[in-house]
């Protein structure tokens, strides 16, 4: 279900991010493009992590793990989506109902899962992320 939801979050991000590149043409600060660019780019590392749920290809699933192993534990996931929320909030384009509902709601996303890593542990110990391409020890599948 937070999977799912993530995915909906990630399509506003990006959506919130190409429609400000959009709008950069009327002669909008530089600092303001980036930002959007990065939106775009982090919002698509969430939805790639998040599609690793459901159908894992082993050398993607590997490179992620490696590249962007803080995803992969609750803690790290956590402060993931609180970071992505405030660079959401931050963002100053015309459109701020979508700014302030995405930044706003993957707050609450980041808020839900330190609350859940805190309030039931036995559930968050139970959490196993993909590990296509891994065997159990953690090294590469030949």
């Amino acid at each position: 279900l937070l999977s799912i939801l993530n995915l909906l979050l990630c399509a506003g991000m990006m959506t919130l991010g190409i429609l400000t590149l959009i709008e950069f043409q009327k002669g909008m600060d530089i600092s303001e493009a980036f930002v959007a660019a990065y939106m775009i780019l982090f919002a698509a590392l969430l939805a790639l992590y998040e599609f690793m749920w459901w159908s894992t290809i082993d050398a993607i699933n590997k490179s992620m793990r490696k590249n962007f192993g803080f995803l992969y534990g609750i803690k790290g996931k956590a402060a993931y989506l609180i970071f992505v929320a405030f660079l959401t909030i931050g963002l100053e384009s015309s459109i701020k109902w979508l700014r302030y509902t995405v930044g706003i709601a993957f707050l609450a996303d980041g808020a839900l899962h330190f609350f859940l890593l805190c309030s039931k542990p036995d559930l968050v110990s139970n959490y196993k992320s993909p590990t296509g391409g891994l065997t159990e020890g953690g090294d590469e599948v030949v």
